[in-house]
């Protein structure tokens, strides 16, 4: 299969329910550290510190998954989910009302209240992180302004999970995205970004779907040309070997903006 033939994250295809427990579900190990617990642990670590906090916070990420509430839900008072694929928001929305069907993350709450120390504290936790989402808003990429007619306000925090290497066709498409999410976050405010190193391709079911490469350099230099300080950043050697996907590492980015562009 050619690159050409890759499907698109937006295309109607990607079914959010395969695409979670392919990676991060129950049954999984290598995937489901690398991909879901391990970037758990860095943003609780992050939150918990103090250096990163406020009142709202604006999480864009892929799929279905609430994993990222279910650790900011304790840090910030409200927050907004932004989604570019239809599917996708259909599939958020039938969490959050907790309907037959929708994606079972019940293992990503006992995670992370495993972090916090409480694991018989699981139902309270998702209670509070359905009342914590405040929105989940359409991010519509095709438009020159995302949001179209939605006006938000200006977050202390934005999360990013591996969202832009995703839906990104090239590299100034990835910049370009990036300066509009940007633009919805407050000067020094914080940017927590998790991203995949290198992927050019992931599976969910039978199809194949394409990724933009992007390397540590590259990211780097984006962020910087979107306004930001990077504060912190490391990088882990994937040790997901297998067919499903080709990313080589995971990389963690804690910044600061401190310009509008």
């Amino acid at each position: 299969m050619s690159c050409a033939d890759h499907k698109d994250y937006h295309d109607e295809e990607l079914d959010p329910c395969c695409l979670f427990d392919t990676y991060g579900g129950d049954d999984k190990t290598i995937s489901k550290k690398e991909l879901l617990e391990d970037p758990l642990r860095f943003l609780y670590k992050l939150f918990s510190s103090g250096s990163v906090k406020g009142e709202m916070l604006i999480n864009i990420s892929i799929g279905a998954s609430l994993s990222v509430n279910f650790v900011a839900a304790d840090f910030f008072k409200d927050i907004i989910m932004l989604e570019s694929s239809d599917c996708c928001i259909k599939a958020i929305e039938s969490c959050l009302r907790n309907e037959p069907g929708a994606v079972e993350q019940s293992h990503v709450v006992e995670f992370v209240c495993s972090l916090k120390g409480q694991s018989t504290e699981c139902k309270k936790q998702e209670e509070k992180t359905r009342r914590v989402i405040k929105q989940v808003v359409k991010w519509d990429i095709t438009n020159e302004n995302p949001l179209g007619k939605v006006v938000l306000p200006q977050a202390d925090c934005i999360v990013i999970t591996y969202y832009l290497e995703l839906v990104s066709k090239d590299h100034n498409m990835y910049i370009n995205l990036l300066k509009k999410l940007l633009s919805l976050l407050k000067i020094e405010g914080h940017l927590a970004m998790v991203a995949l190193i290198n992927i050019s391709y992931y599976m969910a079911g039978q199809h194949k779907f394409g990724a933009l490469k992007c390397n540590e350099d590259f990211i780097q230099k984006a962020l910087t040309e979107a306004g930001c300080s990077i504060l912190s950043s490391d990088t882990h050697k994937s040790k997901f070997e297998s067919a499903l996907s080709d990313y080589e590492s995971i990389a963690h980015f804690v910044c600061r903006k401190d310009r509008v562009v």
